[in-house]
């Protein structure tokens, strides 16, 4: 055998004992890491209700206050904030299950009202034996309010306002947003800063509406009667539209960029340009 036959064969199989090595110890490391890496998905039942009642308020932000504790937290799109109207005679009030109230505080100054999770007190009421990652689902929180103006802070948090019928409907939120059966004069919806958000609105009656469509994924149902939509964006956007749709949209590009595509669906529509 050839001198140089030998060195390439030697080379050959010492990178084969170096990659053999390495694929072993890497091995261990993985094994040794998931074994102490414990996750947890905890979904939280809405059931023997409770109720706390509430100052009078303007602005609602919901967020959560983060423990010092190694766990991760995270929130499915399971999870729901509420906002239904104060029956009458009744009073602003938060519903939540009985099992979350040691979990939340609620604070207010001035006009806002804050609902804050604790996520150290979830950790300890529904996290034993989930020590890194804890992934909850089913917290419902109900807000009955006259007003709607949320601030949701907590991503993938979803906020729905139902049968409300109040001036304006004003939501910042990194979740899903569903509005359905209100009557309002104006809704503004924006996300929160870390993330874009789906808006869906249902069966609502409004003169205005205002839309980024870089950043709010927009869907109008059947049953909306909506006079002005207000539409800003700056790239290329498509809208769908209910066939029966009467309303105004006004259409403010950020750029020359910026396009507005819409469709509707069926086969007779007016479309008149100004």
């Amino acid at each position: 055998m050839r001198p140089t036959t030998k060195i390439v064969l030697g080379g050959i199989l010492f990178i084969y004992i170096i990659s053999l090595v390495l694929i072993i110890c890497f091995s261990f490391s993985e094994r040794r890491y998931y074994k102490n890496f414990v996750f947890g998905d905890i979904n939280i039942p809405n059931e023997n209700l409770t109720a706390i009642d509430l100052e009078p308020y303007h602005t609602v932000i919901l967020e959560e206050v983060m423990s010092q504790a190694k766990s991760i937290m995270s929130y499915t799109n399971r999870n729901v904030l509420r906002i239904n109207p104060i029956s009458v005679g009744g009073e602003n009030k938060l519903v939540i299950p009985e099992s979350l109230r040691g979990c939340i505080a609620i604070k207010t100054h001035d006009d806002t009202l804050k609902i804050q999770l604790m996520t150290e007190e979830l950790r300890i009421e529904f996290g034993k034996g989930y020590e890194n990652y804890l992934n909850f689902s089913g917290i419902d929180l109900c807000l009955h309010s006259s007003t709607v103006d949320v601030i949701n802070k907590i991503d993938n948090f979803r906020t729905i306002v139902s049968d409300i019928e109040t001036e304006v409907v004003k939501i910042v939120s990194g979740g899903a947003i569903l509005i359905e059966s209100c009557k309002a004069i104006d809704i503004e919806i924006a996300p929160s800063i870390s993330r874009s958000c789906f808006l869906s609105v249902k069966n609502t009656v409004a003169k205005t509406i205002n839309i980024d469509l870089d950043v709010i994924d927009m869907k109008l149902e059947e049953g909306c009667e909506i006079e002005e939509k207000n539409l800003t964006g700056g790239k290329r956007h498509i809208i769908e539209l209910e066939r029966k749709d009467r309303g105004k949209i006004n259409w403010y590009p950020k750029n020359s960029e910026a396009e507005l595509a819409i469709t509707v669906p069926g086969d007779t529509v007016q479309i008149i340009f100004q």
